[in-house]
């Protein structure tokens, strides 16, 4: 019986773009103008999905660095606006048309996936009305004719599903001639100032996901960031589902960076800075040499958090508790961070506290612990207002955890280390290195007073050992 091909026929021509064949490829051209060449090998990118006079430059400066690839098939990671999604949503067969001719489904693609039958459905409702995908697709048949498309719908909160369906789609994409398209707006309609604070954290978090191999960190920075902005708007990346099954797409093919190419807001094209639409563009990348993971802090900003942490601990003094620190302007103060602060005075240590994995901000954390240093270490009693002024604060924020394969792993004076066995555990700042002179002293003190274990506990298989480090730095 013969089955006709579906066609998915445009949802949004003469709305989000232009329905004119020939105005629509002029619009296109002009779009396309490539910014400086990434940096690392692309893997995939980030474009936005809104009319083409708000968002059409930095999704055609995206599209214009990608042309000279070899790829073959393009799958569009998108945001699903029209209907909730418990997981991917394909479109598996048949073709979507533009104004500029049609553009074919690879099935055999959208087959392979399916098998994933947890992770991904074949429902063509959820694209029947959806623009995240078809605002794509003239600037795809600007760049390469007849270039086949896995069209992809996300939009759950599930993060581990996200991950588990980006990975998936990375080894699908092995093999294959394939590229990813992230189709993504950022915040919605905070004030311009907010936007700009709020957006460019996102896209941080988004490359700090990628050099730390961490696409959860992706899901906790969004969280954060929209308790501290929820007043102002109701999402701080309409497209979070996409980026972070990206983020886990690029990972599994071996990326490791995010390259921001372009960022902009809807009110700098309006010139109505009061309710925005934020936009990025960029490149999921495998830098030529490995990025570094630790959270890039200058001197000025190093000297505003040790500022921050003796006003806490001042407020403290007065009002019994520390305040939560508001949106900051610096997108690095805004990003998930575990964080330690150690109160000195002289040489004696006089307090402190912080933890091993992100439980907030790096500013709030700042805050937080320099208070609970002060005053809820049990081995002290409550720093005084005089004593304050003796005292001498330091920071440690710490990498991500990593387990280490063995204690031969541990680099002395380069890794602090956190012990576990059973229910015990403890850590040592790589500081503390300086008052051992062997590795087997500093392991077997952690162990006995830290975690309250046999001091030897570190040679035994049941004990794990993580490895961390951290960019430490103090008042002068």
């Amino acid at each position: 019986m013969y089955n006709p091909i579906m066609i998915r026929k445009p949802a949004v021509a003469g709305k989000f773009y232009d329905a004119d064949p020939a105005a629509l490829r002029a619009a296109v051209a002009g779009f396309l103008r490539a910014g400086a060449a990434p940096a690392g090998d692309v893997k995939g990118f980030l474009a936005p999905h809104a009319g083409y006079s708000y968002s059409g430059a930095a999704a055609g400066s995206v599209f214009a660095s990608v042309k000279a690839l070899p790829f073959e098939t393009l799958v569009i990671m998108a945001t699903g606006h029209t209907m909730a999604l418990k997981k991917g949503a394909l479109l598996a067969r048949g073709a979507f048309e533009t104004p500029l001719g049609q553009v074919d489904i690879d099935e055999e693609f959208c087959a392979a996936l399916l098998k994933e039958k947890k992770l991904f459905e074949d429902l063509p409702r959820a694209h029947e009305a959806e623009h995240a995908v078809e605002v794509q697709l003239p600037f795809l048949q600007a760049i390469r004719p007849g270039v086949k498309i896995v069209p992809l719908l996300f939009n759950t909160g599930d993060a581990a599903l996200l991950e588990e369906a980006g990975r998936a789609v990375g080894r699908a994409m092995r093999g294959r001639k394939a590229l990813f398209c992230v189709s993504s707006d950022l915040s919605h309609y905070p004030p311009g100032d907010i936007a700009e604070m709020s957006d460019r954290s996102v896209l941080l978090a988004l490359r700090q996901a990628m050099r730390n191999n961490s696409p959860e960190y992706f899901d906790l920075a969004n969280r954060l960031l929209l308790a501290k902005a929820s007043k102002w708007m109701d999402t701080t990346a309409c497209g979070q589902a996409p980026m972070t099954a990206g983020a886990a797409a690029a990972l599994e093919l071996g990326g490791d960076d995010f390259e921001l190419e372009l960022y902009t807001h809807s009110g700098k094209v309006s010139g109505d800075d009061r309710a925005v639409v934020g936009y990025g563009a960029g490149f999921y990348t495998k830098a030529r040499s490995r990025p570094a993971g630790a959270l890039p802090l200058d001197a000025g900003m190093k000297a505003e958090l040790l500022a921050m942490a003796r006003r806490s601990i001042e407020t403290c003094l007065k009002t019994g508790k520390t305040e939560l620190h508001p949106l900051s302007a610096r997108p690095e103060f805004n990003q998930p961070a575990a964080v330690f602060v150690t109160l000195n005075v002289g040489k004696n240590l006089r307090g402190c506290i912080g933890s091993l994995e992100p439980r907030g901000t790096l500013a709030d954390m700042v805050c937080a612990y320099a208070g609970a240093a002060a005053f809820e270490d049990p081995r002290f009693a409550p720093v005084s207002a005089a004593e304050l002024k003796k005292i001498k604060i330091e920071i440690s924020v710490l990498s991500p955890l990593a387990a280490a394969p063995g204690h031969e792993a541990v680099k002395e004076g380069v890794h602090g280390v956190y012990v576990k066995s059973g229910r015990r555990s403890g850590t040592y700042l790589p500081q503390v290195w300086e008052h051992f002179e062997k590795k087997e002293d500093f392991l077997s003190s952690l162990c006995a007073e830290k975690a309250g274990l046999p001091p030897g506990a570190w040679k035994e298989k049941s004990t794990v050992l993580y490895t961390y480090t951290v960019d430490h730095f103090s008042e002068v």
